[in-house]
């Protein structure tokens, strides 16, 4: 299970680690079992891979106009609502994945992130989870239509612990 590296608080079910993280589910159109539009998780219940590359924010220009498409899932890539093109990420790396149903009673709102969008957070603004335990930021949860369906924990902010 994944732990507050601040304060030991435990943030996740029982997991177990995946080899490597697998390709990011696209966008179907349909109601998911729960009624929300959105892509299936990333990874399964009970499961967390490591992502090699970034994710979320901060966002910065992509020198290519034509750079995003489906290869590139919305916590990575974005347009630019200031200019042409599209926004991609320079967030941090060797964040741990995880299926949202494994948290979703071992975290809370961080109240500094209000973003909303149609279907659930998009987590564009950064990490929008707490410790419910000590208030350390620890996750983004990408929860809405236009992206992937995943909880990136940061790895500085959290441990892996066996389960006793």
């Amino acid at each position: 299970m994944l732990t507050c590296a601040a304060c030991g608080t435990r943030l996740t079910e029982a997991l177990r680690l995946l080899p490597e993280l697998p390709p990011r589910p696209e966008y179907d159109g349909r109601k998911g079992p729960d009624g929300f539009r959105r892509p299936p998780s990333t990874v399964p219940r009970g499961a967390f891979a490591v992502d090699p590359e970034p994710s979320g924010a901060p966002y910065v220009p992509h020198p290519d106009p034509e750079w995003c498409d489906s290869a590139n899932p919305g916590n990575s890539c974005m347009g630019d609502p200031d200019g042409q093109g599209f926004l991609t990420s320079a967030g941090p790396r060797g964040t741990l994945v995880t299926h949202p149903e494994d948290s979703r009673d071992h975290l809370a709102d961080n109240p500094a992130r209000q973003e909303i969008g149609c279907c659930g957070p998009p987590g564009r603004e950064g990490p929008n989870s707490l410790c419910p335990g000590c208030g350390s930021v620890v996750a983004t949860l990408y929860a809405d239509c236009t992206g992937a369906y995943e909880t990136d924990f940061l790895p500085d902010a959290v441990r892996v612990e066996a389960v006793a």
